[in-house]
């Protein structure tokens, strides 16, 4: 298995959502076009296929580098999944049978065979190059959603027709920048990035980003830095009819099999958050709605309460937000209270989300992160939970499903069914 099946020609269409007339008719809107490119990823939570090819060229005065990435990621039904990529920094294959997450480096011929994680699929905490594009391939559909929704402003340029592996695409084209962007930048940065949108699917077939930025060599040293890249997506499926071969995995005969393949940079990786307030009694912060009500988090005391901190920009928040839907809807028949708590920019950009998914908890906006300061949190995402008294008795990471699970099912008889739900709970109790 040391050759990749990444680059594969066989091209799926996905059912796109009806786009406004004026776009449809004359690709006029390029906001509302970019908003019907968002709810076509949207809808593709529950099972996916998304294939890519990402092209670099970085140019300093003195440097010039490029490389190339392909980047494989399925999603079928439960808990069965594939993750590919070919890099410069190595190739991986990591994938779920049901029963066992494998994980394979193509360049050691060295695999890893575990149970399936209920936080699947596994990422090492620290990460090499690798691992790093695994997990960037493995959140493409919700970074592909978030870029279409990352722009205030956007002009329709000519249309064209893309040729993918001999396959041609009529494509509507929208061009933005970085001044137009939602996001904040820094002031040394400035890029103009381009869309082709494939209009049958309204799926992203290209992304071409031209960047002026800098590399930082101290605070006070930086050298000006221009950066190319193209992405181009010769797959794009939701709800594919994926073969059941895709979810198995055959060592090659000669292939290792070795207890981890994490990297190993010479100290132990950051397990838990440094700050530990499991045992205190939670700050009594208030929370602020979309609508301007404000809430005291002492108000929902009586009943356990389940805290995400998390953003819109933040890949790992959006990666392990279905977990937190899979556990709410386990949980919140027994009397779980959960809420969210994002660090956006922009207040609406958390309801918009929260509406886009159909996730049933309320969420908070705190831009200040003062909320997040009070509980002492050095970044998102970051999970507390809290017991009906109000003190905290979990303190860590998002993602861990099983231990979030377990620190639940801890609360009281009534949920100790939870430690054993897991991934077993059905696609449809994913968001409710």
């Amino acid at each position: 298995m040391k050759s990749s099946r990444i680059c594969s020609a066989v091209l799926f269409l996905a059912v796109a959502p009806a786009l406004p007339a004026q776009v449809a008719q004359e690709g006029g809107d390029a906001i509302a076009l970019l908003e019907s490119v968002a709810k076509a990823y949207a809808s593709g939570t529950d099972s996916f296929r998304i294939e890519s090819i990402i092209d670099s060229t970085t140019l300093t005065e003195l440097r010039h580098d490029w490389n190339r990435t392909y980047r494989t990621a399925i999603k079928g039904s439960g808990n069965l999944y594939r993750i590919e990529v070919r890099t410069g920094f190595g190739s991986y294959v990591q994938l779920s049978d049901r029963t066992n997450e494998w994980v394979y480096q193509v360049e050691t011929n060295a695999y890893i065979k575990r149970p399936v994680p209920a936080d699947w699929p596994k990422f090492p905490k620290v990460m090499d190059m690798g691992f790093n594009e695994m997990r960037q391939a493995w959140q493409q559909q919700q970074w592909l959603e978030e870029t279409a929704l990352g722009y205030k402003r956007a002009r329709m340029l000519p249309e064209e027709t893309l040729v993918i592996d001999t396959h041609r695409y009529p494509c509507f084209v929208v061009r933005a920048s970085s001044d137009d962007s939602i996001h904040s930048h820094d002031k040394e940065f400035h890029e103009e990035v381009t869309f082709w949108i494939d209009k049958q699917t309204h799926a992203f077939r290209k992304i071409l980003r031209d960047a002026d930025s800098y590399v930082m060599v101290t605070p006070k040293l930086h050298i000006p830095m221009r950066t190319e890249t193209t992405e181009i997506f010769p797959v794009v499926d939701f709800g594919p009819q994926s073969a059941p071969e895709e979810f198995r995995f055959t060592p090659p005969a000669d292939a290792k099999e070795v207890a981890s393949l994490e990297p190993d940079w010479g100290g132990p990786p950051p397990e838990h958050p440094k700050a530990q307030m499991v045992g205190q009694m939670a700050p009594d912060v208030t929370l602020a709605g979309p609508d301007g009500k404000k809430v005291a988090l002492s108000s929902f005391r009586g009943k356990p309460v389940l805290i995400d901190f998390w953003a819109t920009w933040c890949g790992p928040c959006l990666l392990s937000m279905p977990s937190i839907g899979r556990i709410y809807a386990d949980a919140k028949g027994s009397g779980l209270t959960a809420v969210s708590v994002d660090e956006n920019s922009n207040a609406e950009d958390g309801a918009v989300y929260f509406e886009r998914h159909h996730y049933a908890w309320p969420n908070f906006h705190d831009n200040e992160k003062a909320i997040q300061k009070a509980f002492k949190g050095e970044g998102v995402p970051l999970t507390v939970l809290l017991d009906a008294q109000g003190k905290i008795v979990y303190y860590d990471f998002g993602g861990d499903e099983a231990g979030l699970r377990g620190a639940i099912a801890g609360l009281g008889p009534e949920f100790a069914s939870l430690s054993d739900a897991g991934t077993k709970a059905p696609e449809s109790a994913r968001k409710r």
